[in-house]
């Protein structure tokens, strides 16, 4: 985790200098890519090792055989949702905000993923604020120059590292850096271009609120936030990173076999019959809009097909963790997994303002959305399926 942080400190202070100069990533050959998805392979599997270990910790110091893992989507704007479901579920008098133990973060769920594990309301709020204010405070501008700068995207970065900064660097960082170093997780996805595969980083390896800690966590959730094609991607440890959506818009990190070793890491420690309570907010919906397909055009039919193959994923990939929470809780001996979802309603894709990356009256309408059901009775949905479109919102 050393060479991150100083190739992420690199990559913050190069950005920085040269915002509007081409970007140069770092020579390679295939042979070193070889070699470098060996140690990739090392550094996920010691990072799985790392977030079991920290767990286990975890169920021992809270007593009561309990662990709350949360998961937050990826879904740009639409992570208003998110962050107002959140808002919501803190000021619900029944079954409140969890203190989480492990939150992981893709894309727009990674920015959110430190504010959940602070989890004050004085810090869900803020949350909820940096999406509302996003389109004049956060979001980065089109630089109408990137024809001539040659880095990968179509957007001027300054504004969004600044917010970064301010974000990291802020009045809750003494209380993010406390979460952390009580062993409460969080970690987010990257997507490893030269590699083609993803990766996961723990936040709790990263920050501090130093400033070399402060800069290398601003270089990382840069590169988990970065919308291919439109945010410039970021390199980590020599190698091109991007939005971790690319790979997976839900990261479930444990399998089947990691449920098991912390089985039985947890029974080593005298700690038996464990619930695992998993959460996933979907900041994004779980169907791609409903479009007259223009049949006679090839490139609409390709770029048709683009789309739905990345939000067909998205049920398939809520099936998945519905599927293993079942075969976790029936096939490890002294574990439970209790698994609750919540989407948004598809048909908001119809909306105007859905297709831009901020628009202020979209923004407040998700918020005020996902407060009100995060607050409700009934938060959580059934699942979605692939081969079915939602019901509409009840009129």
């Amino acid at each position: 985790m050393r060479s991150f942080l100083s190739f992420a400190l690199c990559s913050a202070i190069t950005v920085a200098a040269t915002s509007c100069a081409v970007v140069h990533r770092p020579p390679t050959t295939i042979a070193q890519l070889e070699q470098d998805a060996v140690a990739a392979t090392r550094a996920e599997d010691a990072a799985r090792d790392s977030v079991l270990v920290r767990l286990v910790r975890r169920a021992v110091a809270r007593g009561d055989r309990t662990l709350d893992v949360l998961m937050l989507s990826g879904g740009g704007q639409n992570g208003a949702f998110g962050a107002g479901f959140l808002r919501g579920w803190q000021a619900r008098t029944g079954g409140p905000l969890p203190a989480f133990d492990l939150i992981t973060g893709v894309s727009t769920g990674a920015l959110q993923a430190p504010f959940a594990l602070v989890g004050t309301k004085a810090a869900i709020d803020t949350l909820g604020e940096l999406y509302r204010e996003a389109e004049k405070r956060v979001a980065p501008k089109v630089d109408f120059w990137f024809w001539l700068r040659k880095t990968g995207g179509v957007t001027n970065m300054k504004r969004y590292d600044k917010a970064l900064s301010e974000m990291l660097g802020g009045i809750y960082r003494n209380e993010l850096r406390t979460a952390l170093r009580d062993g409460r997780q969080v970690v987010v996805a990257t997507t490893d271009y030269d590699l083609a595969i993803g990766r996961t980083w723990l936040f709790n390896d990263v920050y501090d609120t130093t400033a070399t800690a402060l800069a290398a966590s601003a270089s990382l959730l840069k590169a988990a936030t970065s919308i291919p094609g439109i945010f410039p991607p970021v390199i980590l440890e020599n190698h091109v990173h991007g939005d971790g959506g690319v790979v997976t818009n839900v990261l479930p990190l444990l399998s089947f076999a990691d449920y098991q070793r912390l089985s039985t890491m947890l029974a080593a420690q005298g700690v038996k019959d464990v619930t695992i309570r998993v959460f996933v907010v979907m900041n994004l919906w779980s169907h791609a809009k409903p479009e007259i397909t223009r049949m006679a055009s090839r490139k609409k039919i390709t770029d048709r097909a683009n789309i739905m193959l990345f939000y067909s994923h998205q049920p398939q990939t809520l099936e998945l963790l519905d599927a293993l929470s079942r075969a976790v809780t029936s096939g490890v001996p002294g574990m439970k997994v209790e698994f609750k979802v919540t989407t948004q309603p598809a048909e908001l894709a119809l909306q105007p303002g859905a297709d831009k990356l901020f628009d202020h009256a979209f923004v407040q309408q998700l918020d005020s959305l996902g407060f009100e059901k995060g607050r409700s009775a009934k938060p959580w949905d059934a699942l979605p399926s692939a081969f079915s479109r939602p019901a509409p919102i009840p009129k």
